[in-house]
């Protein structure tokens, strides 16, 4: 396959860096990298604003993504001060996605990451700043919001199952930076479809939401690398779209496409030249369907500050809830929220993935929003590892969602 080239190819995001007389400098200018002005305060003191994005209308500003490198410090006490967070969500001024609830990572290799500690953060809600204060203990450190999972990760994991007859990767077309969208299926090729359950799931609509790559990650290797998994493969289809916004992700963006569109929120009025990512994505469900192919159940995967599923009162929705709660722990305990008609009422294109699909084709089509702030159980912030434990489990419940 050898993706890595054409999918990690970028137009880098706009990004300030400054030396200081000590030689330490701040920069983003590397794929996933995303930071806005930076202001030297003091010596080892800093002030870094979020650059944030905004939509075709300049309006609902997103700020949650922030991903950069510090140089020339190692062994030195050292403040960063992050400003400019204040944000609007669906036309409503005032969400602050960036909090002392959702805790920055760091890294010296960009491969082992950490979670900063109570004793290295610090909200001030008089300012809506959040400041971080640590040593650290080697030359290059990075800091993100989340731990970044690029495109080069994902070619780098689909190289790794290019040979296995269990994996076919099709491209449905190109982002407006010409970018592959791709599909991957997985599923034992020696039984007929018509056999099987069909299930698609899709993740990063929103380019800052990591943790559901990571998610599809552990999903994948699971169905390729285990006894159950491959179980798994004599019963269902797995329909997946780990990336669905590869643009953003390699310039580090937040929520929109290169045109300024939010790809979970144009499902029901799509412009052909300024959403190609959701054009493509549509148009690939409807060639499935019209090979006379079931859509068992459709889950697309999020990020935010809880845990819950939302969708169409139907019974895979509640299954998949149910299996999910148990599985994670999810702090919702209500069930299945139902999904409205519209994320917007009143306002044509602004249907997300799963109310558009089920609207227009009556697909269970389902959301899956996972925490990334702490979470009950294991009482902490989730690790790499947690977010791929994931996806095993996703595995398992998506099955019996789709049992009869």
């Amino acid at each position: 396959m050898l993706l890595l080239n054409t999918l990690s190819a970028t137009q880098l995001a706009p990004a300030y860096g400054q030396s200081s007389s000590a030689g330490v400098s701040i920069s983003a200018n590397f794929e996933g990298g995303r930071l806005g002005q930076v202001t030297q305060v003091s010596n080892n003191r800093w002030q870094c604003a979020l650059l944030g994005e905004t939509d075709s209308e300049n309006r609902n500003r997103q700020a949650s993504w922030y991903y950069f490198r510090v140089d020339g410090s190692k062994d030195q006490p050292l403040t960063i001060e992050l400003t400019d967070l204040v944000g609007e969500y669906n036309y409503r001024y005032g969400t602050i996605p960036v909090s002392a609830e959702i805790r920055p990572v760091i890294s010296y290799d960009q491969t082992t990451w950490r979670h900063l500690t109570d004793d290295e953060v610090q909200w001030n809600d008089a300012d809506t700043t959040l400041m971080l204060s640590f040593t650290p203990q080697h030359n290059t450190v990075w800091v993100a919001h989340l731990v970044p999972y690029t495109n080069q990760t994902l070619g780098q994991l689909l190289d790794t199952y290019q040979s296995r007859s269990e994996v076919e990767l099709d491209t449905m077309g190109v982002t407006p930076e010409e970018r592959p969208l791709l599909l991957l299926t997985v599923t034992n090729p020696e039984i007929p479809i018509s056999q099987k359950k069909v299930v698609w799931l899709m993740a990063r609509q929103h380019s800052w939401e990591a943790g559901t790559s990571y998610v599809m990650e552990g999903l994948i290797r699971y169905l390729l690398d285990s006894n159950k998994g491959r179980t798994l493969l004599d019963q269902m289809v797995f329909k997946l779209i780990s990336i669905s916004d590869p643009d953003g992700v390699a310039r580090g963006g937040v929520r929109f496409n290169a045109f300024g569109h939010d790809l979970n929120r144009n499902w029901d009025y799509v412009i052909t030249k300024e959403m190609p990512e959701i054009k493509a994505q549509k148009q690939a469900i409807k060639k499935w369907l019209a090979q006379d192919h079931p859509i068992d159940l459709f889950v697309t995967l999020h990020n935010t500050k809880a845990d819950f599923v939302e969708g169409p009162d139907q019974p895979e929705g509640h299954k998949l809830w149910k299996e999910m709660a148990q599985s994670l722990s999810m702090a919702s305990e209500k069930g299945l929220r139902v999904m409205k008609a519209s994320t917007t009422a009143g306002k044509p294109g602004r249907m997300t993935v799963f109310q558009g699909l089920w609207s227009e084709f009556k697909i269970p089509a389902f959301l899956i929003e996972m925490n990334v702030g702490k979470v009950e159980k294991p009482n902490r912030h989730r690790t790499v590892e947690d977010w791929l434990a994931i996806g095993p489990k996703l595995a398992e419940a998506v099955k019996i969602a789709t049992s009869d």
